[in-house]
């Protein structure tokens, strides 16, 4: 019985860090309650050591490693990890984000041009006194 409770762990790991699938597909998928879920995670292990005590630095959840938020699981110190600087703060993680800015860019141009139609319309359209 161990050994199917260590390979349901590994899944879980490997869904968790190396997948962006939700929590809850993964949870339901592996048929756990998120809880469950939680629970068998392990913390992911960075390079980095523990400027206060020397220990490897890990991130604790997704969240924290999309924030680059280490932290050393034997004192608790919290670090952020050094982003180098030709790296932009948030890189497009697919094409979606540019379909998304273009898409939004082409609906506010249509909205003012109308704007600026109706605008128009109205100064012909209506006597003047």
């Amino acid at each position: 019985m161990p050994r199917a409770i260590d390979t349901i762990a590994a899944e879980a790991n490997r869904l968790y860090w190396e997948t962006d699938t939700p929590v809850a597909e993964i949870a339901q998928q592996l048929e756990l309650s998120r809880r469950a879920l939680y629970e068998s995670i392990d913390p992911l292990p960075t390079s980095n050591t523990c400027a206060v005590c020397g220990s490897p630095l890990v991130y604790e959840n997704r969240s924290a490693r999309n924030a680059g938020v280490e932290t050393c699981p034997n004192c608790d110190a919290q670090d952020e990890a050094p982003t180098p600087s030709a790296i932009p703060a948030r890189m497009p993680t697919s094409g979606r984000d540019a379909y998304d800015r273009d898409r939004a860019v082409r609906v506010g141009g249509a909205a003012l041009a109308g704007a600026a139609l109706g605008a128009i319309a109205t100064l012909l359209l209506v006597p003047r006194r």
